[in-house]
């Protein structure tokens, strides 16, 4: 069974992975979904808070909170903790390819981009469904870039996403039910 997971990661690894390297165009937006569209996220995101904050005090701070814990936790915390137990080699080490187009020294288990994503789109989709899902296609294509670049299995990505989404649920469940019927008008 084991055996054949390892298959069908490897497999779609090397479906993803050979998107890069056939044009310049590509490999650039490769590299901007794997590297740099989560800064411009980030970005987007507090400019979206800093909005909510004018119109609504700190009630639009809400989801944003409860999306920094679920970050924090997920890349101070699990992330961390994962890696110091299971050390993943990046593919590109493991399976010696041969156009990387980004390089990272960290284990590659789980995404720490993906896992950051997630928790955050996670946190935002619970008060709004329009933002959070754009959060969400936006974490599908860092993922994507993250596989295409050559730093990332898609296992790593997957277990990002169910790990960010896994902390955020629990986030929310602790600190997000007191706020969500109280402020949640503010966020249609």
């Amino acid at each position: 069974m084991t055996k054949i997971l390892v298959h069908i990661d490897h497999s779609l690894f090397y479906w993803i992975y050979n998107w890069s390297g056939k044009s310049q165009i590509l490999d650039a937006v490769i590299i901007f979904c794997a590297e740099y569209l989560i800064l411009l996220v980030v970005l987007f995101v507090f400019w979206h808070a800093y909005r909510l904050w004018l119109k609504h005090n700190e009630k639009g701070f809400i989801p944003y909170v409860e999306a920094l814990i679920a970050v924090a936790i997920s890349n101070g915390v699990v992330v961390p903790t994962i890696r110091l137990v299971y050390e993943r080699v990046r593919p590109y080490v493991a399976l010696h390819t041969t156009h990387n187009l980004l390089v990272d020294n960290a284990f590659s288990f789980p995404s720490g981009h993906t896992i950051f994503m997630f928790a955050l789109a996670t946190s935002i989709f619970f008060y709004d469904k329009k933002f959070g899902t754009v959060l969400y296609i936006c974490a599908v294509l860092i993922g994507i870039g993250r596989i295409a670049a050559g730093v990332h299995y898609p296992s790593d990505i997957f277990a990002g996403a169910v790990f960010g989404i896994a902390i955020s649920m629990l986030v929310y469940k602790i600190f997000g039910k007191a706020f969500s019927g109280k402020y949640r008008h503010i966020f249609r």
